[in-house]
């Protein structure tokens, strides 16, 4: 049992085991691409702990509305095809990390031209399934605040408008 295991264990001893959502304080948790932090803040004060959490600021495993620097008009398909790289990339990591009964979320808007991304085909091309996909409120989830991350208006928020989380984990075949 690691350092992290334990400390889980004291913690579920001590507290009820506790849901945001699809998360619970009993999971391990990596959220990449945080930004201020206010995700893993927001989950943290409601679990009353952060103990089973790790959050980053990179825009490269929790993976909320991931983007490259958008150098041409959404819409543009070398630009699309620079967002679908940068998903594909983490999908292949993030598979290569996960546990057994693990799962990777991401969670991204389904409109277009976001929708041309094709999420949920980059996942099968990494070796994962799609165990579900939930509609994303952003009201689910207080004091998160999602943001830009390069660009004229970066740090600025943007509407999530019609977005999901994709929960995947491994194909077994």
């Amino acid at each position: 049992m690691d350092g992290l295991e334990r400390q889980m264990e004291v913690l579920s001893i001590k507290n009820k085991e506790k849901w945001i959502k699809h998360y619970s304080s009993s999971q391990k948790i990596l959220l990449v691409g945080e930004g201020d932090f206010s995700f893993a803040a927001c989950m943290g004060k409601a679990f009353g702990s952060a103990v089973n959490m790790v959050a980053t600021s990179l825009y490269s495993k929790v993976f909320n509305f991931p983007a490259t620097a958008l150098k041409r008009s959404e819409s543009n398909i070398r630009q699309i095809e620079k967002h679908q790289r940068l998903v594909k990339g983490f999908l292949g990591s993030a598979h290569d990390m996960l546990e057994v009964n693990g799962e990777i979320h991401v969670t991204h808007k389904t409109t277009e031209p976001c929708s041309k991304w094709e999420i949920e085909r980059l996942a099968e091309d990494a070796g994962l399934r799609l165990v579900e996909k939930v509609r994303f409120k952003k009201a689910d989830y207080p004091g998160f605040s999602n943001k830009r991350g390069s660009g004229p208006r970066a740090d600025q928020t943007f509407s999530a408008g019609n977005s999901c989380t994709f929960k995947f984990s491994r194909n077994i075949t």
